[in-house]
């Protein structure tokens, strides 16, 4: 009986070492994990040109997200909160990261890192984050989802 309790703990702390990393990720988690307010679509196909980054390729998927009951003034005008990531597999990263640091040296629209996890490597840009507003009260309207991103993401510093 003794030696049972010992596997049964041995085994608890090893799941709980495994981490979000190990967690096999689908699209619909990504909307699952939403704050309440915010809304969440996925765009598998037909993408936008404007909802990649500029010189990036397609991703499998883009997840949108936008909160109506929320606002912030941006340029005179009220606006609400977004996001906009770029899904890629995990497989292309070594591929995206060479390509985020070769884009550093342009303005504005460029990719930039957001997290990963064990399936997705997840791109933004600075114009996609609340349309570029990085203002204290549109940095506030959106932090509940960066949050909540991070139960299924992990982000890591790669000095970009």
């Amino acid at each position: 009986m003794k030696t049972i309790k010992i596997l049964f703990i041995i085994i608890i702390v090893l799941l709980s070492a495994c981490g979000k990393d190990n967690i096999n990720t689908s699209l619909e988690d990504f909307c699952n994990v939403k704050p309440e307010g915010w809304e969440c679509e996925i765009i598998e196909n037909n993408f936008n040109e404007n909802d990649i980054p500029k010189n990036t390729k397609d991703p499998i998927a883009i997840i949108k997200y936008r909160n109506l009951s929320r606002e912030f003034t941006r340029f005179g005008q009220d606006v609400y909160p977004s996001l906009i990531l770029d899904l890629y597999s995990i497989k292309d990263k070594r591929e995206l990261k060479k390509f985020i640091s070769s884009q550093l040296m342009y303005s504005w629209c460029i990719p930039t890192y957001y997290g990963e996890n064990r399936d997705f490597f997840v791109i933004t840009s600075p114009c996609f984050i609340n349309y570029g507003s990085f203002t204290e009260e549109a940095d506030s309207s959106i932090i509940d989802l960066h949050n909540s991103l991070e139960n299924i993401l992990s982000k890591k510093d790669y000095g970009f």
